[in-house]
């Protein structure tokens, strides 16, 4: 019974010391954590939230110009309109500079086949404003339309131009027009797109008419991590007696492992710099420590085991000498002779 004792001691010793690990690492990768958990043989539930699904502002701007070359002028008025709401919706998000200029150019183009002189002069404006500095392939464009950008960039040089300045939450980043942030730099006045993108906040976008000096106040949703409430009772409902929890909040990463009541029984801190191999290195130790000393190789361990060997061998002895009817005690008198 002993010996049996000792061996479920060094099972449950060998065990993890987490059955589940609740992750929340929003915008990263979780393989090294993920291979962490696998190798401490627990369970992983990623809680992060799901990247946000947005339609492909850039493949339908593609598609347009392919209509438009092929003189299919419907399908391309019909796609660059899509593309417009798209990014009035998102602030141009998912365009680089020379993509957004793109769309407003063969706006403009589409809106010179049709005669409308006006319209394609406004298009080409914005074309101009979002991207100043463009210079047009002439594989792309014929010599016209570089010529009328050329009218439409002379006039714009006696625009003035004012400072527009984005406001974000803290680990947050902003695109003006398709390029990052920066610096605050003056911009021409007329048509500008924003987007700020976030790994603990709802991306944000937004077209902005700009007038003079602006501020734009991003207005993004924070993302909430799942409670202590909720990730307790995701833990009863996986049978974990014991849970460890994996929370990333900008550099800063944070292992906890928790008990089935709710109450934290160990701690670490990570900083974080390109992917979570330091929090999966922080779980490791957690679930099962290197440096911990297996069972078998405990002073204790040997000197119960010894203990055990001793009985072992005693208690046959013992019983075999209760069972023996054979004198224990002696008498002899002088010159009498030993009973062996």
């Amino acid at each position: 019974m002993l010996v049996a004792a000792a061996l479920v001691s060094a099972t449950a010793e060998a065990r993890p010391k987490a059955d589940l690990v609740i992750a929340w690492t929003p915008g990263m990768r979780l393989t090294p954590v993920e291979a962490a958990a696998r190798d401490a043989g627990a369970a992983i539930l990623d809680k992060s939230p799901a990247p946000r699904l947005h339609a492909d502002t850039a493949a339908t701007i593609k598609r347009g110009i392919a209509a438009f070359d092929a003189l299919q002028l419907e399908d391309a008025a019909r796609l660059f309109t899509d593309a417009k709401a798209e990014i009035d919706r998102t602030g141009a998000s998912d365009l680089s500079e020379t993509q957004l200029s793109d769309l407003f150019l063969y706006r403009g183009l589409l809106a010179t086949q049709r005669d409308d002189a006006t319209a394609a002069w406004d298009e080409l404006v914005a074309a101009i404003t979002v991207a100043p500095t463009r210079v047009l392939d002439p594989a792309r464009f014929p010599p016209r339309v570089a010529s009328e950008l050329d009218r439409v960039r002379a006039t714009l040089a006696a625009r003035p131009k004012a400072v527009l300045t984005v406001d974000v939450p803290q680990g947050c980043k902003a695109m003006i027009d398709g390029v990052p942030i920066s610096a605050p730099q003056p911009r021409l006045l007329g048509t500008h797109w924003v987007s700020v993108t976030c790994t603990t906040h709802q991306p944000w976008g937004t077209r902005v008419e700009l007038a003079g000096e602006m501020t734009v106040v991003a207005r993004n949703t924070p993302i909430a991590p799942p409670t202590a409430d909720e990730m307790l009772i995701q833990a009863r409902t996986a049978g974990a007696s014991v849970f460890a929890v994996v929370e990333l909040t900008g550099q800063l990463g944070v292992v906890r492992l928790v008990g089935a009541d709710g109450r934290e029984l160990d701690r670490r801190t990570v900083t974080v710099r390109g992917d979570l191999e330091p929090v999966a290195d922080a779980l490791r130790l957690m679930l099962a420590p290197d440096n911990r000393q297996r069972w078998y190789q405990s002073k204790w361990v040997w000197a119960a085991g010894a203990a055990l060997l001793a009985a072992a061998i005693l208690v046959p002895i013992t019983a075999a000498a209760a069972s023996d009817t054979t004198p224990t005690t002696f008498t002899t008198k002088p010159g009498e002779p030993l009973p062996w």
